[in-house]
C-alpha cells in the first residue's frame, strides 16, 4: 500500500473510531452558597460518597449570583429556598424539586443593636438585607409580626459580605441574614432579635434540577440522592470528625459550627418521603402556603392564584434510590 492510500486509510479508521466513541457524560453542576445545611454536600464529595465524576459543586457568594447562574444556564441544579423555587417557576424555568436538604429552625436571623429589645424597635431603623427573595421574605415576615410596614423602616439592599464592616462603621441598626453571618455579627456586638424558629416550616432548602438535565441524565440525580443519604449516615457515625471537616470550610471552629447547625434540620430518607411522596406530601402544603404569603405581600405579584406544586415536585429519583 503506497503512502497516500495508507494515510487515507488511517484517516478513515480514525474518523470511524471517533464516530463510535460516545461523548463523555456531562457532570451535574450544582450551585450552592455558604450555608451550614449545604455542608454535607461538600463533606460527601470529600469522602467520595457524592461522586465528583458525576456531581460538580459550584459555590457562589450570594443567592442573587446563584439564581442568576441558574437562569442563565451556567449551572444545571441549585440549592434554593422554596420562595426561590416559586420565583423560578413563575419565570418559566420549569424547576424540578428532587430532594429536600434542610429546614431552618433558627439559623436564619435578624441581628440588631443591643439596645433593641423588641421587634417594634425596628421602626425607623436602618435594616440591611442581601438582594434575594429570601431576605425580603424574611424581613416581611418580621415586620408583619412587629405590626410594621415596609415604609416604617429604611431598607439597605447590599451584599452579605459587606454587612459586618457596615455594622462596625455604625451604618446599620439591624441585619436580615443567616448562618454563618449571624455568628459573625454576634462577634462584633449584635444580638439576635428574631430567628426562623418563630416561623417554623417556612424556610426550607431544596435541590432543584433543570427539567432537561433530569430527563437526559437521571443517574446523576440518583447518585446525588444516594450520596446525600450515605453522607448523613457517615455523619451520624462520626459526629466529631464530621463537624470538624464541615466547620473549616465556613471558617468556623467546630463548636461554633455545631451551634450554627443546631438551627438546621437535615433531611434523611424518612423525612424525604414524608415531604415528597404519598397522597399528601408535606412539601406540597408548604408550597401552597408559601405561595399565598408571597401573593398577599406582593413579593411575587405575578404568581398564579393557586400554586401547582405537583408540577414542581419530582419524586421519581427518590423512589428509585429509596423505594
Amino acid at each position: 500500500m503506497n503512502a497516500p492510500r495508507l494515510q487515507s486509510w488511517l484517516l478513515a479508521a480514525l474518523l470511524l473510531l471517533c464516530a463510535c466513541t460516545p461523548p463523555p457524560e456531562p457532570r451535574l453542576r450544582l450551585g450552592t452558597i455558604p450555608w451550614p445545611g449545604n455542608e454535607p454536600l461538600f463533606l460527601g464529595q470529600e469522602l467520595g460518597l457524592i461522586p465528583a465524576q458525576r456531581i460538580h459543586l459550584v459555590e457562589y457568594v450570594s443567592s442573587a449570583q446563584l439564581l442568576r447562574a441558574f437562569r442563565n444556564g451556567a449551572i444545571d441544579a441549585v440549592a434554593a429556598t422554596l420562595e426561590e423555587v416559586l420565583s423560578l417557576e413563575q419565570l418559566g424555568h420549569d424547576p424540578k424539586v428532587v430532594m429536600v436538604l434542610d429546614a431552618s429552625h433558627g439559623a436564619d436571623c435578624v441581628m440588631a443593636r443591643p439596645d433593641m429589645e423588641s421587634l417594634s424597635a425596628l421602626k425607623g431603623r436602618r435594616i440591611a438585607s442581601e438582594e434575594s427573595l429570601l431576605g425580603v421574605y424574611m424581613l416581611t415576615r418580621v415586620l408583619e409580626q412587629a405590626g410594621l410596614k415596609r415604609e416604617d423602616v429604611r431598607l439597605d439592599i447590599s451584599p452579605l459580605g459587606s454587612h459586618v464592616a457596615a455594622w462596625q462603621r455604625g451604618e446599620l441598626d439591624a441585619v436580615v441574614t443567616f448562618e454563618p453571618y449571624c455568628q459573625q455579627l454576634a462577634s462584633v456586638g449584635a444580638r439576635k432579635l428574631f430567628d426562623s424558629s418563630h416561623i417554623p416550616g417556612e424556610i426550607v432548602d431544596v435541590v432543584v434540577v433543570r427539567k432537561e438535565f433530569l430527563e437526559a441524565w437521571p443517574r446523576h440525580v440518583d447518585a446525588l440522592l444516594s450520596g446525600w443519604f450515605a453522607t448523613l449516615a457517615w455523619k451520624q457515625q462520626h459526629p466529631q470528625d464530621a463537624m470538624k471537616r464541615m466547620a473549616g470550610r465556613l471558617g468556623l471552629d467546630p463548636l461554633r459550627f455545631q451551634e450554627a447547625m443546631s438551627g438546621v434540620q437535615l433531611m434523611d430518607e424518612r423525612a424525604q418521603h414524608a415531604l415528597l411522596t404519598g397522597a399528601q406530601p408535606g412539601l406540597r402544603e408548604t408550597l401552597e402556603r408559601m405561595g399565598e404569603l408571597l401573593r398577599r405581600h406582593q413579593l411575587l405579584p405575578g404568581l398564579p392564584g393557586r400554586t401547582e406544586s405537583s408540577r414542581v415536585l419530582e419524586t421519581a429519583p427518590l423512589l428509585r434510590v429509596s423505594p
